[in-house]
């Protein structure tokens, strides 16, 4: 039998024991960044490789949740080897928004895990989505994509709910503690980076290590957001934005005010 498939058919087996809480592999991580995408996951995953008590993988996203779930368990535990002794944890924003059961499944074989989540105002983070998609990784020319095209593609499913907040804090919430699921703000990358980053070392249990360059973000194509699109946009998601300012205050009322207000 070639290999492929039998490790396909090895995986599907491996994961109803492991739902179970058989044949769990040693060595799983200790916590997981969901996300959101275009929220500042590619500065943590880079100030946390700073921290000698912390193992992240070099490669930033694993997608074995989303993307390779297919493959055996055992293959995700293999990547945090090198851990040792460190506390071991990868960020993959895809996570954000996986379904039930995969979260279910996470629940059980890391039943300990810890849950990073940095939030953005829902406007921006869209923008900078479709922006990345179109522009960075399509290679369209913006000036070539009208108002309408725009808010198409802003109105996308995958691009709504990677911004959905509250929907993914429910999601996670009922099945990891909220106690061991910490949020944390885009905002704070540029205001108060080292603040931010002291509050996550806390919240991991390990020592705070000053960061080395505390406030690099990866910078987006910056195609600035045309009044049309900007009216249309806020049209849409004005339910979430109040949402999250009724449910959250603080950052997300100022969210609100200023693109509501």
């Amino acid at each position: 039998m070639p290999r492929e498939p039998f490790l396909r058919i090895r995986s599907v087996l491996e994961k109803r024991l492991q739902r179970l809480g058989a044949m769990r592999p040693r060595g799983l991580p200790a916590f997981l960044g969901i996300g959101a995408q275009k929220s500042g996951t590619t500065w943590l995953h880079a100030r946390l490789r700073e921290h000698p008590a912390i193992y992240v993988p070099e490669e930033k996203e694993q997608h074995y949740f989303d993307w390779n779930f297919h493959r055996p368990l055992a293959e995700y535990a293999r990547v945090f080897r090198p851990a040792g002794e460190r506390l071991a944890g990868e960020i993959t924003p895809g996570y954000a928004i996986l379904p039930d059961e995969r979260i279910d499944f996470i629940s059980r074989v890391m039943p300990e895990v810890r849950i990073i989540y940095l939030m953005r105002d829902p406007v921006e983070r869209a923008w900078s989505q479709v922006v990345m998609n179109a522009v960075e990784i399509d290679g369209e020319d913006p000036a070539a994509i009208d108002d309408a095209a725009w808010l198409r593609r802003l109105g996308e499913p995958r691009v709504v709910r990677r911004g959905d907040h509250a929907a993914v804090l429910d999601a996670w919430s009922r099945r990891v503690p909220r106690d061991r699921i910490m949020v944390g703000w885009f905002e704070e990358i540029a205001e108060a980076p080292t603040d931010l980053l002291h509050r996550i070392h806390d919240f991991l249990g390990v020592e705070r290590h000053t960061p080395v360059d505390s406030g690099v973000v990866r910078p987006g194509a910056g195609v600035p957001m045309p009044p049309g699109v900007r009216a249309g946009l806020v049209e849409m998601l004005h339910p979430q934005l109040e949402g999250l300012a009724n449910r959250y205050e603080g950052r997300c009322r100022e969210w609100y005010e200023r693109w509501c207000g």
